[in-house]
């Protein structure tokens, strides 16, 4: 693997305590077309990178639906999710990672930490308000 040193402008949200650091970031995914540009949140708390159901069949992934999980977040609720596998490429690096499609129409992808954080250190530089992927 080559040493590479990804950069991402922070971005942010406000909220009632005013605004506040949103580590989103631009991913490519292999689509059935090519390359489909999308946003990701960095989430060191999430076990997997996770996109929904609905858009992994708009880009024509590959869902095996004999395969079904429960995933749980924060509180008791859950959702369906079927393990996957995507391809990501983080402006020159490509990547294969192990993944979740989610059955809800409503909700963020995130890139977790499973087959994404073993590839980088990531760093939340707040000096110069970016997000820093190393490869090591």
């Amino acid at each position: 693997m080559d040493k590479s040193v990804l950069t991402f402008p922070y971005q942010y949200k406000q909220i009632e305590f005013g605004k506040v650091f949103n580590p989103y970031i631009p991913v490519s995914v292999r689509a059935r077309w090519g390359w489909q540009n999308l946003w990701f949140l960095v989430d060191s708390g999430a076990d997997t990178t996770m996109l929904t159901l609905s858009l992994a069949n708009q880009l024509g992934l590959n869902i095996n639906k004999n395969k079904r999980s429960r995933l749980f977040g924060i509180g008791e609720k859950s959702v369906i999710a079927y393990p996957g596998k995507i391809d990501l490429k983080f402006k020159n690096v490509i990547i294969s990672a192990r993944c979740y499609f989610i059955d809800t129409e409503d909700s963020t992808l995130l890139l977790g930490r499973l087959d994404i954080f073993d590839k980088f250190n990531i760093f939340f530089d707040s000096t110069n308000q970016k997000v820093v992927f190393n490869r090591p």
